[in-house]
């Protein structure tokens, strides 16, 4: 395929995904509020948990339930998001890179890895994977700026750019710190901060729905910046 249909195809994928992620926690939401009214209406229920060996009846679910919906249900569909968004960028660089590698013509690459190759499009893949793995670790502003000297696509906006370092911020935070902000939040999410070190930082629903939608819009917008670039550059 060309580079667009490859571009187009990876965002289809990528979108196919955000809306099922999504579509996911509506869907619990909902199956919770069919339990609660249940319970409401005098359901009973027993549920018994041979892993941990703890007993949850009617009496103690709504409660857990609201836990659930507003803690874990809420944080794991983020992380899905961030990741999500992280597979998309990195894929679209990689892809581009694949078919624009003269970028990577004065990196080194180890003679092993040379000898490995079965063709040359083994070495150019080797060669790629190493630079985005190291542009991983760096910060989402220096993805973009990466990202702008591979192809200025105009986009996103400096202000999603910040909106976006401070949602993976977030997402940092919740899978390596327990959702408890640390100095290193506060550094990656700059001005957009929502919380101090040694603050819990929350999920609300409002900041869930807009961090998806700042996802899907920032995807769909490189989409279509890169299909229209690709084959002028």
């Amino acid at each position: 395929m060309s580079l667009r249909d490859n571009i187009a195809a990876h965002t289809r994928g990528i979108l196919a995904d955000l809306e099922s992620a999504h579509d996911y926690f509506e869907n619990s939401k909902t199956a919770w509020r069919i339990v609660q009214q249940y319970v409401d209406d005098g359901g009973k229920l027993k549920v018994d948990n041979a892993t941990t060996g703890s007993v949850t009846t009617e009496l103690e679910l709504p409660g857990k339930a609201q836990l659930y919906v507003r803690q874990y249900l809420a944080s794991s569909t983020f992380q899905q998001f961030v990741s999500l968004f992280e597979d998309f960028l990195f894929g679209v660089m990689r892809l581009w890179l694949l078919a624009y590698p003269q970028s990577l013509g004065r990196k080194q690459i180890s003679v092993s890895v040379v000898l490995e190759a079965s063709d040359l499009d083994a070495v150019k893949l080797a060669a790629v994977n190493r630079e985005l793995n190291e542009l991983n670790y760096k910060k989402v502003r220096e993805w973009f700026t990466y990202l702008n000297g591979l192809v200025n696509l105009e986009c996103p906006t400096a202000e999603e750019i910040d909106r976006l370092a401070e949602i993976k911020a977030t997402r940092d935070v919740t899978v390596h710190n327990r959702g408890i902000a640390s100095p290193t939040y506060e550094e990656k999410a700059g001005p957009l901060g929502r919380a101090k070190a040694g603050e819990r930082l929350e999920i609300p629903e409002q900041y869930h729905r807009d961090a998806w939608q700042l996802i899907r819009k920032v995807v769909q917008d490189i989409s279509t910046a890169a299909i229209a670039k690709a084959g002028t550059s």
